[in-house]
């Protein structure tokens, strides 16, 4: 199993489950997050990293800048 990292140091096409979220829970982005689905557990396949990451989280496709995308610590499935 390969170490966790940020979703931002992976390409477009792999396929990840969420490991941890690195914010606080004060942080409206992690209710943004959590409102998305982008939880713990969670598989999400990169549509894009450039020059937004374009995550898809079931049937829902979402658009994350770096500054909040770097927060996700993933896996590789």
């Amino acid at each position: 199993m390969m170490k966790p990292v940020p979703i931002v140091r992976l390409k477009k096409g792999n396929m990840v489950r969420v490991v941890r979220l690195l914010l606080s829970s004060e942080d409206s982005h992690l209710r943004k997050m959590a409102a998305f689905g982008i939880l713990p557990g969670v598989l999400i396949k990169i549509l894009q990293t450039y020059p937004v990451f374009v995550l898809e989280v079931g049937y829902t496709q979402i658009a994350l800048d770096f500054e909040i995308a770097k927060n996700i610590i993933v896996t590789l499935e």
